[in-house]
């Protein structure tokens, strides 16, 4: 209850930003979707990284919360690998079901990159058959703080910045603010149906 209660103040300005419900931008799954992922709220297996947790709101275009959606969260870890394609496991990917409030939380690590896009995650919703899919994407600013830092320093940062990836969009950056050595985020989803 207090992950909710934290995190509800956290998106509240998220939610009456958005003024109405616009449906949020779609984007391409990527080639790295599994499905074959576990249910779990914690993605890092012990894996090296900055801490980063996330609260994801998921309603549809009447603004009401969608109950029972599942929601994957995929990403590479801090080195740029892709957990069951350049590396074994399941490192970094997992999914859990809505609650009634349309939420759930995801404790990951702060993505690495890879030569050809700005760092981002990769999320995909279904609901009753109907899928969705987007990323979002992280404040260069925070990039440079966290990419400063090892593991992520002996790779320094990114050679494709936000700018230059040709899916980036501003509305799908992610709000973050520190938390302990790490950052927390939120993020609300309206999905087109």
């Amino acid at each position: 209850m207090q992950r909710r209660a934290v995190f509800g103040l956290f998106l509240l300005p998220l939610a009456r930003g958005q003024g109405t419900c616009t449906p949020t931008p779609a984007l391409t799954q990527g080639p790295y979707s599994l499905r074959d992922v576990p249910q779990r709220e914690d993605l890092r297996e012990g894996l090296p990284g900055v801490p980063l947790r996330l609260l994801l709101r998921v309603r549809d275009r009447a603004c009401r919360p969608l109950e029972g959606a599942r929601v994957d969260l995929w990403h590479t870890d801090a080195l740029g690998r892709y957990s069951g394609v350049n590396a074994p496991g399941t490192f970094c990917r997992g999914w859990q079901a809505t609650d009634e409030r349309g939420e759930v939380a995801f404790l990951t690590l702060f993505p690495g990159w890879y030569p050809s896009r700005t760092p981002h995650l990769h999320l995909r919703v279904e609901v009753e058959g109907r899928v969705f899919a987007t990323q979002l994407f992280f404040p260069e600013e925070v990039q440079r703080q966290v990419y400063a830092l090892p593991p992520y320093r002996e790779r320094g940062m990114p050679r494709v910045n936000n700018r230059q990836d040709g899916l980036f969009r501003a509305d799908l950056l992610l709000r973050l603010e520190r938390e302990g050595e790490g950052y927390r985020g939120g993020f609300v989803l309206t999905l087109p149906f």
